[in-house]
């Protein structure tokens, strides 16, 4: 089914990857993000390791009378990749993509527990606009074809409930290839296309796929890859929303080259292979219509203060505006 889009997307913040790791600091984090001009919400890794410590924290933020509160008035995206890594790497059959049908149950439950978090999440007022799903398990490429039937099939199970208005969006992640290292190993682009849009077209449940900049670019060693990842996307009808997170071509300080850690732009991390001008591309490949559109930065060392951690963040905001961000305290990054 397709989706109705609001004019301007919903603008979140994947502020779990640059948090503090001090808890007591986090709080004041939050709150500075979520007053950042033009942020409605925050994309939230849901279930993930430290959602116990972190499920509180979000719940006493979105219950302040902090000037701004967008608890209540703005909106927010539920993320599964952290909880859903978590369970494939420790038990590599699980995903909704998974030929093992005990594998591809466990996966669906962790879904329906998601969705169960979401409904609570609109009962207290706090809207959520879309959860994101990925095609775990990696698979070998002999068996994409059959991780995309597993994920159809997932898929046709999820729709089928009532999530009161919330959509269900799979973001594409690097794909498995024959020729280069992969991070996360997911299924092809088209692949997944083809089960989102055979579940999505028995549904009335929205549907659609998401585009993360930093993990396309990174399947293909390439920073041209999410603009042409998002016109296949737009295409098939099935753009829902755009993620911005960097990518390095080169060992640094965000670990070995192409790692999926989400570095900030280059023009506050040179080693970054992102800048204003590529995401202005990809935007512009998006057009008009999505559901939601993001940014999710890291930033290192990790005695990192919050300030120049919001300055990471209010630099690649910059950059959805198709403005220059100012750079980074060099201490930073």
């Amino acid at each position: 089914m397709t989706t109705e889009h609001r004019s301007k997307p919903l603008r979140v913040v994947g502020a779990y990857a640059a948090q503090p790791d001090e808890a007591h600091e986090r709080r004041a984090f939050l709150e500075e993000v979520l007053s950042l001009p033009g942020v409605d919400g925050l994309e939230i890794s849901w279930g993930a390791p430290g959602w116990e410590q972190d499920a509180p924290l979000l719940a006493d933020v979105f219950g302040s009378d902090m000037p701004n509160n967008r608890g209540g008035r703005g909106g927010h995206v539920l993320t599964l990749i952290g909880a859903a890594a978590t369970m494939a790497a420790k038990a590599p059959s699980v995903g909704l993509a998974s030929p093992d049908p005990g594998g591809r149950e466990r996966a669906v439950q962790l879904v329906a527990s998601a969705r169960e978090a979401a409904l609570d999440y609109l009962t207290r007022g706090q809207r959520i606009v879309a959860v994101e799903l990925h095609s775990f398990p990696t698979l070998a490429q002999a068996d994409a074809k059959l991780g995309g039937d597993a994920l159809e099939r997932s898929l046709c199970e999820i729709l089928a409930w009532d999530w009161g208005g919330v959509a269900v969006v799979l973001e594409h992640c690097d794909a498995r290839t024959a020729t280069l290292p992969w991070q996360k190993g997911l299924l092809p682009l088209d692949i997944e296309i083809g089960a989102v849009a055979a579940a999505a077209s028995l549904s009335p449940t929205p549907t659609g796929m998401a585009v993360n900049w930093g993990r396309s670019a990174i399947e293909e060693r390439d920073a041209t890859a999410p603009e042409r990842h998002v016109h296949r996307l737009r295409s098939a009808g099935l753009l829902r929303g755009v993620m911005v997170s960097g990518a390095t071509d080169r060992d640094g300080a965000y670990g070995v080259a192409w790692s999926d850690v989400h570095p900030p732009l280059r023009e506050q991390m040179p080693d970054s292979v992102m800048d204003r001008f590529k995401v202005a591309a990809t935007l512009e490949a998006a057009g008009a219509g999505l559901l939601y559109e993001g940014v999710k930065v890291a930033v290192r060392p990790p005695q990192t203060t919050v300030k120049d951690r919001i300055a990471a963040i209010r630099g690649t905001l910059a950059a959805l505006d198709g403005t220059s961000p100012l750079p980074l305290d060099p201490r930073a990054c």
